[in-house]
């Protein structure tokens, strides 16, 4: 009776929105990028007992997200995210579902903690690995070897694969909304997964409950709860989440107001560069480029590395972007 009781309350629930779905996944994206700047924080300030955190960053996280999502899978059949949205998963097939009370099935679970997991940290390593590739590539390091041309094949590759990645997101969060699918998600689809509504359970005590027994002089029933110190520190964490997400947005749009910044001084002739040499490599320019905000020319390939990783120009510290860059074709 119980099992058929979890199956109604699972099918009866509502599909979430789009922008339930979005916000579980953009804070999913949020969290190891938060985490990764209070790493290198404590290791810039402790470089002797905390460097090695920095250097394992990849890993340690894949240990600390594979515990975590494997609790939320567990207990609340969703990821940490989902859950923190009021989501959980449930299977298509009302017959899994049934026949597997209310968590997920084990095989679905192992499923899950491989997508959630698994599957990004590998992708992180490999685009690292094909960013490397591509930088060598437009820097015109490639030769004419076997393991050059294979290089340069695996970067095009890896590129037709992300643009088919992203397409198939995109048209399966259209067959979503549209509602030709119930999966919002290729992973979820691949599973037969959907996402559904979590139940609200009414809370017991309230700090309401608590503040109107403190005003009205009832000291005995003032308590303070587990649930409700849970309820706020989620409440805390959700906030948090959003201004993490709101700083990523107005770092994001700091390229935008380049065109405000004043004019740069030109640079003195004792600071001037050698003439057709790039103040980073200090050999000639290989395919110059200039950035506007400095006007200093570079390499190619040596200023995009630079601004990509610092969001400055090398030189004079202006705030900068690797669309900034502007190739120069010079005579000769």
């Amino acid at each position: 009776m119980a099992v058929y009781a979890a199956h109604l309350t699972r099918t009866l629930q509502g599909t979430p929105s789009v922008f339930q779905v979005a916000a579980q996944e953009a804070l999913g994206g949020t969290v190891k990028p938060a985490l990764r700047k209070l790493v290198e924080y404590v290791a810039a300030v402790y470089p002797n007992k905390c460097g090695w955190c920095e250097r394992w960053y990849d890993e340690l996280y894949l240990l600390l997200d594979c515990t975590l999502q494997y609790h939320y899978l567990k207990h609340y059949a969703a990821s940490f995210s989902e859950c923190f949205y009021g989501l959980f998963r449930v299977p298509i097939s009302p017959s899994t579902e049934f026949s597997s009370g209310p968590r997920l099935p084990q095989n679905l679970e192992r499923g899950s903690l491989v997508l959630l997991v698994l599957v990004p940290y590998i992708r992180e390593k490999v685009e690292k690995i094909v960013d490397k590739w591509r930088e060598d590539l437009e820097d015109g390091r490639f030769g004419k070897s076997g393991a050059d041309r294979a290089r340069r094949a695996a970067v095009r590759v890896w590129s037709a694969v992300h643009l088919a990645s992203e397409a198939g997101k995109l048209a399966v969060l259209a067959r979503y909304v549209s509602g030709r699918a119930r999966a919002p998600t290729p992973a979820l689809q691949l599973l037969g997964l959907a996402l559904r509504d979590a139940p609200a359970d009414p809370p017991d005590d309230t700090w309401a409950d608590l503040f109107r027994a403190v005003s009205a002089g009832h000291f005995a029933s003032a308590v303070v709860t587990f649930p409700m110190l849970w309820r706020a520190c989620s409440a805390l964490a959700q906030h948090g989440a959003f201004a993490v997400q709101l700083l990523r947005w107005w770092d994001a749009r700091r390229p935008l107001a380049l065109s405000h910044l004043p004019v740069p001084p030109p640079p003195q002739r004792a600071e001037a560069p050698a003439p057709n040499v790039c103040p980073l490599c200090r050999q000639r320019w290989r395919v110059p480029a200039v950035l506007p905000v400095s006007g200093f020319v570079f390499c190619y390939a040596c200023a995009r590395r630079h601004v990509r990783a610092a969001g400055a120009c090398p030189v004079t510290r202006a705030p900068a972007a690797p669309a900034d860059l502007r190739r120069l074709y010079l005579d000769g």
